[in-house]
């Protein structure tokens, strides 16, 4: 069976580092990649014009909807993309700041045909937060380069990759509800709902640059969160939330090893 791969993702105040998030998943296999620009004015179009063989752009600005921008461009990809371009036979719902990291398979294909299989419609990935590396400032260094240190035991929040195939609809941003199947570990365990406990990095994880320097945590904050609206927005303290997610306790080089190679390539 031919696989085809895609990623659906939503972008805001993503400009300097979408560009990355492209060439490093394209990389890894995925055939394309359906974003939602959710700028106020069209910006990704030009921004990755070199990849329009590979990637699906529409504008879907401010957050002012009857529920989440997030869940509004999921909508929007299940009615006019998922079930209409047929190539489609697997996806994964991710943000610009998560990067999904293979340890055993050198393309997403591969681990496909590994693991979802059979009666499995979904596998699923935990987040593994990264830390800011002990960087202060900003910098163009990409961030899988920059930020390699990382918290040691994982996080329990997943993403799903899943067959299409069953697909009844997202349950939230992060698990899928099939009309039959289900979604398993790479543990073999039956995961139901958003968490997974009995993490495995030895396989899969999904690096997760959340705070990167406290001045880009900062500005990314002012954009707030894509998946409630805009008048449900809850108070947060942004000095405190960066320490929480600031974990740097060992050293992961695989997403900077892989992404050396994808520059010495090119």
């Amino acid at each position: 069976m031919s696989i085809f791969p895609v990623i659906v993702c939503i972008a805001k105040l993503e400009s300097d580092y979408i560009e990355e998030f492209v060439k490093y998943h394209l990389a890894l296999g995925f055939k394309r990649i359906y974003l939602y620009d959710n700028e106020d004015i069209p910006t990704y179009e030009t921004l990755l014009f070199n990849y329009h063989d590979n990637i699906r752009i529409k504008h879907l600005p401010f957050n002012n909807y009857e529920k989440g921008v997030q869940y509004i461009a999921l909508d929007d990809f299940i009615q006019n993309h998922m079930f209409v371009d047929n190539e489609i036979t697997h996806v994964a719902h991710i943000d610009i700041d998560e990067f999904i990291v293979l340890k055993r398979h050198e393309n997403i294909s591969d681990f496909i045909k590994e693991y979802i299989v059979g009666d499995c419609q979904g596998i699923d990935i935990n987040w593994r937060f990264f830390g800011s590396s002990g960087h202060t400032k900003k910098s163009q260094i990409p961030n899988t380069l920059r930020f390699t240190m990382c918290e040691k035991p994982g996080n329990m929040h997943i993403k799903t990759l899943f067959k299409k195939d069953y697909f009844l609809y997202f349950n939230s941003c992060h698990d899928v509800v099939f009309s039959q199947g289900y979604t398993k570990s790479t543990k073999n365990n039956i995961i139901e709902g958003p968490f997974n406990n009995d993490i495995d990095f030895e396989t899969i994880q999904l690096n997760h640059y959340k705070c990167k320097t406290l001045p880009e945590f900062k500005c990314i904050r002012n954009r707030k969160r894509s998946d409630i609206v805009e008048r449900e927005m809850p108070y947060e303290n942004v000095e405190e939330s960066f320490h929480l997610y600031n974990t740097n306790e060992i050293e992961d080089l695989t997403a900077k090893n892989f992404y050396e190679n994808i520059i010495k390539n090119i």
